[in-house]
């Protein structure tokens, strides 16, 4: 995570439990990663990380789908902080 992408934005996983290795590059800004399925709900958000930060985000029986990911923090994701995780 960086001002303001993910690296990778698309990212493609199998169903079940998913762990995300996150790490925070960025210069100074907190960012977080949120995933909202096609309804628009947020289904799942890790904890809000530091610049130089990291942290193991794990996202329990998640199913097969389309979901957005996004950090959810004022401005991020319309600055284009936001991608697509494919479940298969």
């Amino acid at each position: 995570m960086t001002e303001f992408k993910f690296t990778p934005s698309d990212i493609q996983v199998p169903a079940g439990t998913v762990v995300f290795f996150l790490v925070n590059d960025g210069n100074g800004i907190s960012h977080d990663m949120a995933i909202r399925d096609s309804s628009g709900k947020t289904i799942a958000r890790s904890d809000l990380l530091s610049a130089g930060d990291s942290t193991v985000f794990t996202v329990d029986n998640l199913a097969a789908g389309t979901y957005t990911i996004f950090c959810d923090q004022p401005g991020h994701e319309a600055s284009g902080m936001h991608g697509t995780l494919t479940v298969t």
